[in-house]
């Protein structure tokens, strides 16, 4: 209101300032604008919700209304303080604009499909006239979409020449790639798989490793040789000693601890880079899980470790997801798990958003399972997540299926990085943190290792944020 005054000037003077008047046009001013009710365009889009920036002249709706929702025949709803004159001009390509008298004709459906339309608002005196941009605004791509591309975004990082097999994980905050072809050994390293910038080195292990089985701690890299020796690396790979404890295989790392199984004469043990050993129960999966997620759990004071499908000691495979507190394990799908059991499922920590009824998203952290190799061998290509850290799965949306240029895989890992996206500034939001699951390597049905490393993202978490 101050600005709109500083505009007018004087009405009246007087010899004492003290005394002067300013006219505040209020009857000019936008006191409400909404859409009115029209299920054939959009369910409740009366309550869409839309800003009146005063200081800026400018109406719009922050939050986009679904992709393909149609502009072109839309009833405006507008409050005035009392207006002489409202009038709406609506850009037409090629041809002269159209204006509307809104006070007469105020159930005249407006086209804003051809960019702002602006409204004029006069006076009640007629002494003042304000003018807004008006900006219907709609998303340009569907954004709930988990979006891959159409080809993969990078080869995997290597010095090698070839790929027999490979496993990347994230350690100390950067992305760990372990290539290995023949007797040859190269771990690349990135503090993001966005850029090129992954730093080579060759690796001497010393012993045949198992590649599938690169895990790590909070403090150490970890893997087995052939027979199932752990061996560590507090030098970020580059050298690696005996631990002398022996492993069937590695579930992943707990804090500073690492987890596994093994086989003592018929009977399965869970055991950690500590010595602890525990009998695993009769449908815990002892090998072929997915790479754990471990996270803070907003009703445990403890953190949370969580595992996905794997083969149990019976030889079948598990549809479970199970967790671990830092000292016990438990079954946490019992009601609704997979629908079938898998090995080598890829499973990640994401988002997606849940609109209200006024059309306001809000984010939502889900778990993303991907793949895995069924009972016949053949690997999954439907995608599922759970909204509740495992507790409960469902196939995913259409919208985050895997699209038809990513082939069904297992044993691929799914990191998340954060890329900058806009530009530096110190004041208008034109750069924020998006990010972006980069997920990596995988094997076909015939246990080919793919070259690949596919980028995804939900679509929303690219688009500039309000403010």
């Amino acid at each position: 209101m101050i600005i709109f005054a500083a505009g007018l000037g004087f009405v009246g003077c007087n010899t004492s300032s003290e005394e002067l008047e300013y006219e505040m046009p209020s009857s000019a001013l936008v006191k409400s604008f909404s859409l009115s009710s029209d299920s054939k365009v959009l369910d409740n889009l009366d309550k869409v919700f839309f800003s009146i920036d005063l200081a800026n002249s400018r109406i719009f709706n922050a939050d986009s209304m679904p992709y393909g929702t149609k502009t072109d025949k839309l009833v405006p709803v507008i409050t005035t303080g009392g207006a002489s004159a409202v009038e709406l001009v609506v850009p037409r390509p090629g041809q002269s604009d159209t204006t509307y008298n809104y006070i007469t004709n105020s159930t005249d459906s407006i086209d804003f499909s051809n960019g702002a339309v602006k409204l004029k608002i006069q006076s009640l005196d007629e002494s003042v006239t304000m003018i807004y941009t008006i900006d219907v605004n709609v998303h340009k791509v569907k954004s709930d979409s988990l979006c891959w591309g159409s080809v993969a975004y990078a080869a995997l990082p290597t010095n090698l020449a070839k790929i027999d097999a490979q496993h990347t994980l994230k350690f100390k905050g950067k992305a760990y790639c372990l290539t290995v072809f023949g007797n040859d050994a190269c771990l690349s390293t990135s503090s993001n798989p966005a850029t090129d910038a992954w730093v080579h080195e060759s690796v001497n292990f010393g012993f045949v490793p198992q590649v599938e089985t690169f895990r790590a701690s909070s403090d150490a890299l970890y893997i087995l040789d052939l027979e199932g020796m752990l061996y560590k690396s507090t030098d970020y790979g580059v050298t690696w000693a005996s631990t002398g404890k022996h492993f069937e295989y590695l579930i992943g790392g707990y804090a500073d601890r690492i987890l596994g199984t093994r086989n003592d004469n018929g009977k399965w043990v869970i055991v950690d880079s500590n010595g602890t050993e525990t009998a695993a129960p009769s449908d815990f999966p002892v090998t072929g899980t997915s790479v754990p997620i471990e996270y803070g759990f907003p009703m445990s004071a403890s953190r949370q470790l969580t595992i996905v499908g794997g083969r149990m000691a019976s030889d079948e495979l598990s549809a479970d997801a199970w967790g671990y507190d830092g000292s016990n394990w438990a079954r946490l799908s019992s009601n609704e798990p997979l629908p079938e059991g898998f090995e080598g499922v890829t499973v990640v920590p994401y988002y997606v958003f849940e609109e209200n009824e006024y059309w306001v998203a809000t984010k939502e952290s889900i778990f993303v399972a991907i793949g895995g190799r069924a009972w016949d061998g053949e690997c999954n290509d439907t995608t599922y997540i759970t909204y509740d850290y495992g507790m409960s799965w469902q196939k995913a949306s259409e919208l985050m299926q895997l699209p038809s240029e990513i082939p069904a895989m297992a044993g691929a890992q799914a990191l998340v990085f954060s890329s900058q996206l806009g530009s530096r500034a110190s004041q208008a939001i034109t750069s924020w943190e998006c990010p972006y699951i980069y997920m990596f390597g995988g094997e076909a049905a015939n246990g080919e290792t793919y070259n690949t490393v596919w980028r995804g993202v939900i679509n929303r978490l690219s688009f500039k944020p309000l403010q």
